[in-house]
């Protein structure tokens, strides 16, 4: 690797050209994607903000069966309701909401390649870091998504690229910069408050030097600070004013518990394996070290099956054990070889790579969560590739086709599985709203956003009740589950289901979880199980 120098925008652009019209590339055939999963939740704050974007989860939504303030059961702030507004300005389109996402990905990508380039990697191998970030099929599967995570991703990289070249070029408008983007990243998603730190170890260098540590002036930490400041105001700015209203820390906590932690360390340990293309490549190009370290391997896997049991006493599925067990040899041995030979900028991105792990407390831990910590092992690849040329190509062209095709896999298998909720609003609900029927539909997910578009209300288990002739219309796979058949008032009309052999990134039976670990710990299966269905039901009360 080149000692860091003088980096241009055009060598910048350069470097991310591949990336941007790879990226590009595989995403537009999916612009027009119907919303998904928590999609909903970040549209109907992007609709509130519209009337008053100072706060974005001032208002009550229905959640798990009853209405409940956004602010208490959503632990995140207002960039994504603020990119979002646009898509809602243009009727819910999903081709802006998705195009922005795109963008985002765009200078996540620009960013990632500057900061592999600032840190001392060549123009070829920084181009190659970009690649890496743009195919991820982590990165693929969350930008066909209308959730936070790609912004996220992207504002906490630009950031710390920033915070690199405040340190290199001591400019002010970098410095602002750093703070303006570090300040909103965890208005993105939460956790993103710990890139701070690693923004304090890049300012430092050489974290191996004490003297690096000491050295002023103490004006170098002014990006830190006022990205604190950034993100503490803008956080008291768009807080919900109502009396009692929740938080974004309340809401964290309402969400976390002790006993999530052995799943959540298991699945952070396989996303890294399967879900971002990390650990495989990078025990490919270290393979003696790696191997040569038998107890990260074997410890990391006999903590992983420990886990599962513990997680899974009936049906612990094993065989991922030795999955997160690679996972955790090259994550080990990543910081291990940077301490070894003193390599502060290995050690730093080691320790970016790890940025998740304090979420193991909360409900889930999925894989978008690791996606800010994506152009970390992005770089850390590019670096290990251009060390190893001979073998970096090789290696690099296995994981670009690996990634892109699984990439693809989970975006085609999320669009089949959230066009459903689309239809199904289409054909079941707007129709009878259009004829003058009134009509409750029961679930979440994107058929949430679709049903409330079409008119629908959510199915109330507490007054105003359904009247007679009324019908309802129920999701059998979105959560939150209402067992309607059992009641008495409901009387089955029509009945849906969807089950067509192919790819699933939501389906407890095949163990896919893309989007959360509660169901699985695959990004993607291949099944023929039920995808979702429909139940309609009039309401009839007896007399």
């Amino acid at each position: 690797m080149s000692p860091p120098g003088p980096v241009t925008s055009r060598a910048i652009l350069r470097g991310s050209a591949p990336a941007l019209i790879l990226s590009t590339i595989l995403l537009l055939p999916f612009l027009d994607k119907a919303f998904t999963m928590d999609d909903t939740v970040f549209l109907f704050e992007a609709r509130h903000a519209v009337a008053d974007p100072l706060h974005p989860t001032a208002f009550e939504m229905p959640w798990n069966l009853k209405p409940e303030r956004v602010s208490a059961i959503v632990p995140t702030g207002p960039v994504m309701a603020w990119l979002l507004v646009p898509a809602i300005l243009a009727g819910g389109s999903e081709r802006v909401a998705h195009a922005a996402q795109v963008g985002m990905l765009w200078l996540a990508i620009v960013a990632t390649v500057a900061l592999a380039l600032r840190l001392g990697v060549s123009s070829a191998w920084a181009a190659a870091s970009g690649l890496l970030l743009g195919v991820a099929p982590a990165v693929l599967g969350m930008a066909g998504t209308a959730m936070p995570d790609v912004p996220a991703m992207a504002l906490g990289v630009a950031g710390l690229e920033q915070v690199v070249a405040w340190r290199q070029e001591s400019r002010w408008r970098q410095a602002a910069g750093a703070a303006l983007l570090l300040g909103l990243a965890p208005l993105a998603r939460t956790h993103l408050v710990l890139l701070l730190g690693l923004g304090a170890l890049l300012l430092i260098g050489d974290v191996f030097s004490f003297r690096e540590w000491l050295r002023g002036p103490w004006s170098r930490w002014s990006p830190i600070v006022m990205a604190l400041a950034v993100t503490a105001g803008v956080t008291l700015l768009t807080r919900d004013p109502a009396p009692g209203s929740g938080s974004i820390t309340a809401a964290a906590t309402r969400f976390s518990s002790l006993e999530k932690v052995a799943p959540n360390l298991v699945a952070f340990a396989v996303h890294w394996a399967l879900a971002l293309p990390f650990a495989l490549p990078w025990v490919l190009l270290r393979w003696r070290p790696a191997f040569g370290r038998l107890a990260p391997l074997v410890g990391g896997t006999a903590a992983a099956a420990a886990l599962l049991r513990l997680a899974h006493p009936s049906d612990t599925p094993w065989l991922l054990a030795p999955v997160a067990g690679l996972s955790v040899a090259a994550l080990v041995d990543v910081i291990l070889d940077a301490a070894r030979r003193r390599d502060g900028t290995q050690f730093t991105l080691g320790i970016w790579l790890l940025l998740a792990l304090p979420a193991a407390i909360y409900v889930h831990l999925p894989a978008k969560y690791l996606l800010a910590s994506a152009p970390a092992a992005a770089i850390l690849l590019a670096r290990a590739m251009e060390s190893r040329p001979g073998l970096g190509r090789p290696v690099l062209a296995l994981v670009l086709v690996a990634s892109a095709v699984l990439g693809i896999a989970i975006l085609r298998a999320d669009a089949a599985f959230a066009d459903l909720g689309r239809t199904a609003a289409r054909t079941l609900i707007a129709p009878e709203i259009a004829s003058g029927r009134r009509v409750w539909y029961v679930g979440h997910w994107g058929f949430q956003w679709y049903a409330e578009e079409a008119g629908a209300r959510f199915f109330p288990i507490e007054p105003p009740f359904p009247r007679n002739g009324d019908l309802v219309v129920a999701c059998v796979n979105c959560e939150p589950h209402l067992d309607v058949e059992k009641m008495e008032a409901l009387v089955p009309v029509r009945r849906l289901r969807h089950a067509e052999p192919g790819g699933r990134v939501m389906d407890k039976s095949s163990g896919a979880g893309f989007f959360s670990n509660s169901w699985g710990y695959l990004p993607w299966t291949w099944g023929d199980g039920l995808i979702d269905g429909f139940d309609v039901f009039r309401v009839q009360h007896p007399q």
